[in-house]
């Protein structure tokens, strides 16, 4: 039997600057070897690549070695995301984010990143079904009735497709807030050098609006959804992490860090946005207080964006203007801002232009490179900015500017 070995290579990025109290495998650029206990308690061999250094920041995670071959361990319910969250904006906001807010309580320097490792997707499954209403004392008398782990609420009604219309209204009056339950783990190392689970973060991904689906006995489906009020999903999915807590806890005492995300509907141009968080200490049952978070996405032009941020939403069509007295062809700009306390922290930009060579792709991209950095008031020196020009779906080049660089980062793809 070939001896399995795991690499921990880098993952997230803002600059790994490695000191004396991180662990001894980091300090230097050299592959180190260290044991890690396998799922049967025994010490298998790790190896540790050196570091990368970026201008984000992000956990260096945990790959496996089987003979002469790397592969990514990958997460038990890998691609379940896509299936319980409809918006592929809200599936890369909903992952990075939970890095991102992890990062204030497992530090990058020394902590390493595994997707969901703890539950299998029958579990999260299990989560996401509507409540069956069997009470455990209806279960222990009747043997063919069964509690389920249901953290959706009951829907009230039998789902007997001749009852279409009853269903219907059942899903209407009871409508399901949960959509997803999405895990990360986070290793670090013990005394004896060796990778062990050091904490878990979890994101309870919300509905802001209810899609339901319902066939009735032909076949034929009737779908709508159900806009729900944000301050009872919040209530309703602070109470659901009390049995996530108990499942973990019979195996884990791990500090755990919970958070809530709000998506957006589908048709929805910017992602959802974290509106809470909270941590469950070392060993505890329940969290500490919860903590509210102020941060949503902005797209511009948008009405949103006049009306909340006028300013910016100003500066932002000056930029517009002056592409467009450049360049003949000009579609539009297309700008996603992220922000924090009501504080612009990061600026997304698409520009979409019809190319007739790539001189033209060249000359429009210093242009707008030289507008980044003439245009302050836009684009202020401490704000992260992506600019990303296409042609016909096909990327042509990027800008980016990086607060801890002097000039913008210019690719122009051959």
């Amino acid at each position: 039997m070939r001896k399995k070995q795991t690499f921990i290579v880098s993952l997230m990025a803002i600059s790994l600057v490695l000191s004396g109290c991180v662990p001894s495998f980091m300090k230097n650029n050299q592959d180190e070897t260290v044991k890690a206990p396998n799922s049967e308690g025994e010490s298998e061999e790790m190896i540790v690549s050196d570091d990368i250094k970026t201008s984000e920041r992000y956990y260096r995670s945990v790959l496996e070695k089987d003979g002469e071959k790397n592969s990514l361990d990958t997460s038990k319910v890998r691609g379940l995301v896509t299936a319980g969250v409809d918006n592929r904006l809200d599936v890369d906001s909903l992952e990075m984010g939970l890095i991102r807010l992890s990062q204030e309580h497992y530090d990058p320097d020394q902590y390493f990143f595994k997707e969901g490792q703890l539950f299998e997707s029958e579990q999260i499954h299990n989560w996401l079904y509507r409540d069956n209403g069997i009470t455990k004392e209806e279960a222990e008398k009747d043997k063919d009735k069964e509690v389920n782990e249901g953290l959706n609420p009951a829907l009230g009604v039998e789902e007997d497709p001749s009852q279409y219309e009853q269903i219907i209204a059942a899903e209407k009056k009871n409508p399901k807030f949960l959509s997803y339950i999405h895990e990360q783990d986070y290793y670090v190392q013990n005394k004896d050098e060796e990778l062990q689970l050091g904490g878990i973060s979890i994101a309870l991904s919300l509905y802001s609006e209810y899609p339901y689906s319902v066939l009735d006995e032909n076949g034929l489906k009737y779908t709508g959804s159900v806009k729900l009020d944000k301050k009872e999903v919040i209530a309703k999915a602070k109470e659901s992490i009390i049995p996530i807590i108990k499942k973990i806890r019979a195996e884990h005492d791990v500090p755990i860090m919970f958070s809530l995300f709000m998506e957006q509907p589908r048709q929805s141009v910017v992602p959802g946005n974290f509106v809470a968080s909270a941590f469950v200490d070392e060993g505890e049952s329940k969290p500490g207080s919860w903590k509210d978070l102020n941060e949503k996405y902005v797209a511009f032009p948008s009405s949103a964006a006049e009306t909340e941020y006028p300013a910016e939403s100003e500066k932002f069509a000056d930029f517009t203007r002056e592409i467009q007295d450049f360049f003949p062809n000009f579609v539009g700009v297309i700008g996603t801002g992220f922000y924090k306390q009501d504080e612009l922290s990061q600026m997304k930009v698409e520009i979409p232009i019809q190319f007739y060579s790539k001189a033209e792709v060249i000359s429009f991209t210093q242009f707008v490179n030289g507008l980044v950095k003439k245009r302050n008031d836009t684009f202020p020196q401490d704000l992260p900015v992506s600019i990303y020009i296409t042609n016909n779906d096909e990327p042509e080049s990027m800008i980016v500017k990086d607060p801890n660089e002097e000039e913008p980062f210019v690719h122009i793809y051959q």
